[in-house]
């Protein structure tokens, strides 16, 4: 073989390496979900990072092995809100065993785990994984099937956060609500936050999983002090659960029972971490139905008495109210990934020509009003116009 044709043979090959490693990278480049603006608008005044294209929703478990919530997340992130809320100081404190319900004994991975922080990271390590939203009782209010099984499965980093801004806000929100600018920086900068850790996490990196998982958890961390935790164990507190109590039931310390007067008499009672209501058709059901999916043996009633359903989120270690608040985020975003309804989705998922996008390119949100797509915490929604802001102050601040 001659040197010429050598050299022809070399050239050639390197050619097709380089037009082989071309189509690769074009086809592992991932899925762009959408940024704030769609195509036909200009761009937000709000400031915010450059757009990043989102890897498409995942639809796989990708929790990694060796990961351990309970010293990687729940002990850190629950000692630092802690530290946030110093008068106060509820997640870490190891909670009365004798006082528990059949309820904080359904999983045997949280036996020996007693502090509220164990049960709040545990059920956002729960939620990272998908599943399919326990909503068919009311899908058709959101417009969405009734048939659960039809659902695209949602987790907390299954699809990417949507950017906010007063834009958007305003048609998600209920009038009024829409935060200061200050506010809707500090709500993008976690959205920004938790889209880095999402795309590192889908790629494989151990850390951003890690990453991700406490920062979700650090959010309901705090979340559950804007809820309940500053006034669990106050005199009305505990007057109010002498009035509610079923027979042989005592409120276990750092339990809010709480009269809201806002509220009709079938949503007045509100309970635990993250303030449910005890009427196992309301709220709850989507939980419950959920619950009974993860927990055969252990199930709840879907027509449960409001005397069980007040021992169920009155517990001691609080394991279905915690598992409850990690649903209902997962349960927002299935709404806004499963709707034919553009008023129940992020203003993002509208294409140009009026059409939504598939549910698999779409992006959510938390900050939606309670009629558009679900939302239980008033904090997430502005409702007093305050709260939206201590939420993202605490979540922010530190670590995660």
């Amino acid at each position: 073989m001659t040197n010429t044709n050598t050299t022809k043979i070399l050239l050639a090959a390197l050619i097709t390496l380089t037009i082989s490693n071309t189509a690769f990278a074009m086809a592992k480049k991932p899925v762009d979900s959408g940024s704030e603006d769609s195509p036909s608008t200009s761009p937000s005044p709000t400031p915010s990072t450059p757009t990043t294209p989102e890897p498409p929703a995942t639809t796989g478990s990708i929790v990694p092995k060796d990961f351990d919530v309970y010293t990687e997340v729940a002990g850190p992130v629950g000692k630092l809100v802690d530290s946030i809320y110093q008068t106060y100081r509820e997640l870490i404190p190891e909670r009365d065993q004798s006082m528990a319900y059949k309820t904080d004994n359904a999983d045997m991975n949280l036996d020996t785990r007693y502090r509220f922080a164990d049960r709040i990271a545990y059920a956002i390590e729960l939620k990272m994984s998908p599943s399919k939203a326990g909503l068919g009782y009311v899908g058709s209010s959101y417009g969405m099937s009734s048939t659960e099984s039809s659902y695209l499965e949602t987790s907390l980093i299954s699809h990417p956060l949507c950017t906010v801004s007063s834009s958007t806000l305003t048609k998600t929100l209920n009038s009024g609500k829409v935060p200061s600018s200050t506010v809707i920086n500090k709500v993008n900068t976690f959205t920004n936050k938790m889209n880095e850790y999402r795309r590192g996490a889908l790629n494989g990196d151990r850390t951003s999983f890690v990453k991700a998982t406490k920062l979700w958890t650090k959010l309901m961390m705090c979340m559950s002090y804007t809820e309940s935790l500053t006034t669990a164990d106050t005199s009305t507190s505990g007057k109010v659960a002498t009035k509610y109590a079923p027979s042989g039931y005592r409120r276990p310390a750092g339990v809010l029972f709480y009269e809201d007067p806002a509220q009709d008499a079938a949503s007045r009672l509100n309970i635990g971490l993250f303030q449910f209501t005890p009427t196992a058709s309301g709220n709850v059901q989507a939980c419950i139905r959920e619950w009974n999916k993860l927990y055969p043996k252990n199930t709840i009633s879907t027509s449960a008495s409001q005397a069980e359903m007040i021992r169920v989120l009155g517990s001691a270690m609080q394991s279905f109210n915690a598992f409850c608040g990690a649903a209902k985020l997962t349960g927002m975003f299935a709404v806004q990934v499963n709707t034919s309804k553009s008023s129940s989705t992020h203003p993002s998922n509208l294409q140009s020509n009026g059409s939504l996008k598939l549910p698999t390119d779409r992006c959510v949100s938390p900050h939606f009003a309670a009629g558009k797509s679900y939302n239980h915490f008033g904090p997430l929604q502005n409702s007093t116009g305050s709260n939206l802001n201590e939420l993202m102050s605490c979540t922010l601040n530190g670590e995660y």
